[in-house]
């Protein structure tokens, strides 16, 4: 069949092989609208709101894979697939910094826990916002006080 995946012959997740290329290029710009809604949640430790966002982003997610396995099979790539590369760069880029904004807040989270529990020589990093980074020398647990 012509909507089966070359070399599984897996169907494509929701329909069609047409029906998934079609589909592409909205997936694509949801995805990074999904990540950028991702990025606001995550700033302001909102993990209802991160774990509600992660079941549409995983659907459009498996619907891009099987694209992608299919498109590279192909010789050459379909243009849709192609033309979409640039934003979904950028959204391999947007999925790391949300990916390193979850790891320091578990840091910081992970510091404060030690500070409560007594262990000496912890230290957190202190963010704004925004997700950057102040990283404060010389202070002391207030434990140790």
């Amino acid at each position: 069949m012509s909507n089966q995946h070359p070399s599984t012959d897996a169907q494509p997740p929701d329909g069609t092989l047409a029906a998934v290329m079609a589909a592409a290029p909205q997936d694509a710009a949801r995805l990074a609208e999904l990540l950028a809604l991702e990025f606001e949640v995550l700033k302001s430790r909102d993990m209802n709101g991160f774990e509600g966002l992660q079941a549409e982003r995983i659907q459009i997610l498996e619907r891009l894979a099987w694209f992608a396995q299919w498109a590279a099979a192909q010789n050459p790539a379909p243009s849709v697939w192609q033309d979409l590369q640039p934003g979904l760069q950028q959204c391999k880029q947007d999925h790391l910094r949300n990916i390193q904004l979850l790891q320091r807040q578990l840091q910081a989270v992970k510091g404060a826990l030690q500070a409560l529990q007594g262990e000496s020589n912890v230290s957190v990093d202190l963010y704004d916002r925004l997700g950057q980074v102040s990283r404060r020398h010389g202070t002391t647990p207030f434990l140790d006080a």
